[in-house]
């Protein structure tokens, strides 16, 4: 496997919602509160809960940085342009 990971991997990862991965978070963490898991499970899901909060991390990350973003229309007609001579 490359260093960066399987793009069709990635490509999965992203489809996952939020919402969902906030569910899986909060179904591990009620199973790590189990007296009776053995500590090959408990190690299991404390790795798969560390993956999934970088996920969430980064999604809600994305999310911001969409929804700061504006739309600037660009008018041409009203566009100034410069020659070579006038810089």
């Amino acid at each position: 496997m490359r260093k960066g990971g399987d793009h069709k991997e990635m490509a999965g990862i992203n489809n996952i919602k939020l919402k969902t991965l906030k569910q899986t978070r909060a179904f591990y963490n009620w199973e790590l509160k189990k007296k009776s898991l053995t500590e090959k499970e408990r190690a299991s899901y404390l790795l798969a809960l560390k993956s999934i909060e970088k996920i969430i991390k980064e999604k809600e990350k994305a999310g911001e940085k969409r929804k700061h973003k504006k739309f600037i229309a660009y008018d041409h007609r009203e566009a100034v342009f410069l020659n070579k001579r006038n810089y």
